[in-house]
């Protein structure tokens, strides 16, 4: 039945995430009581449609990333002439000033890349401070998670979130990034959200392992496109020109 009225709400406390939180758990509520009749599915399809909503920015970050590849020697040409100077040279300064003109140049927004994580991040705490404060929350059910408030028991989500996570990073192309670096952002990076999922709520473990699935769909869409085609074709390129290129490592494949 409904759970609503003046002492339901008064229970209810986000703190500083109210401004999202509120009309999350109101759209939650929402289909929950027209026609879902679950709360779990009630969270899958507000995921869905968020990231349905998102899908400009995630377009804007690749091609973002596609123009970073593109001006990839122009970059480190720059560097190479300031190599010699140490860190906390002045001149460093000048450095700075003319890779912000390259950009701006190119037409590349540096906060492009990293969009969508900015805003899907104020939205994984809002589902947090929901599933830790909302009465209607506890004990509802999806499937084998008897209470969306819990961790999950069979700890099936936490597995998906680091499979699904790890291989959205093994086939995302990033030339630019160095092979180690890129090895421990496709292992430990999985390893840790769903490490901390392990203990979270499942409910917020269905949102986050919701997304990274769409997440995935969209990675293997955008590899068949031109602008992923030609991103592996500059990974491949770049990873060619390596010392030690015969050597394995992770790279971002079609």
């Amino acid at each position: 039945g409904r759970l609503d009225g003046p002492t339901l709400e008064t229970l209810i406390q986000f703190g500083w995430f109210t401004v999202i939180a509120k009309p999350l758990f109101l759209a939650l509520r929402y289909l929950h009581e027209h026609g879902i009749g679950n709360w779990g599915w009630a969270i899958i399809i507000v995921t869905v449609i968020f990231n349905l909503l998102m899908l400009p920015t995630r377009f804007m970050m690749m091609r973002s990333s596609l123009k970073m590849m593109r001006i990839q020697p122009k970059v480190e040409a720059l560097k190479k002439r300031y190599a010699h100077l140490k860190m906390n040279d002045p001149k460093r300064a000048e450095m700075n000033t003319e890779m912000m003109a390259l950009y701006k140049t190119e037409g590349i927004n540096m906060y492009g890349c990293c969009l969508p994580m900015l805003i899907q991040m104020p939205l994984f705490f809002a589902y947090f401070r929901v599933l830790q404060n909302t009465v209607e929350l506890r004990q509802a059910h999806w499937f084998w998670l008897a209470d969306l408030a819990a961790p999950d028991p069979l700890h099936i989500l936490p597995i998906i979130i680091i499979v699904s996570m790890f291989l959205t990073q093994f086939i995302t192309p990033s030339p630019g990034m160095d092979p180690n670096q890129r090895r421990m952002m496709a292992i430990m990076m999985p390893v840790i959200f769903g490490y901390s999922m392990w203990y979270f709520a499942s409910g917020l473990a269905l949102y986050w392992g919701t997304g990274n699935l769409i997440n995935l769909a969209i990675q293997i869409g955008i590899n068949q496109s031109h602008i992923g085609k030609e991103m592996h074709e500059i990974a491949a390129k770049r990873a060619a020109k390596k010392p030690g290129a015969g050597q394995k490592t992770i790279q971002g494949r079609r």
